[in-house]
């Protein structure tokens, strides 16, 4: 029994190679606070735990569709 993939691997990786938007070109309204930038670091770690988590998942998966076959 296959199971669909969560995340689409190839379309990550194809975003996570696009150009950067050029920071020059857009300024800041306003200076972050140290309270904003720890707030959005730990926005971010917990973004990339949860894609983390969902990759190993997937991997376990298909190790276990493995097995079943064999």
């Amino acid at each position: 029994m296959s199971r669909e993939p969560l995340v689409n691997d190839a379309l990550d990786d194809e975003q996570d190679y696009q150009e950067a938007v050029n920071d020059d070109d857009y300024g800041r309204s306003r200076p972050a606070s140290r309270a904003d930038t720890l707030r959005a670091r730990r926005r971010v770690e917990s973004l990339l735990e949860e894609r983390r988590l969902q990759r190993a998942i997937e991997d376990d998966w298909m190790l276990d569709d493995d097995d079943e076959e064999e």
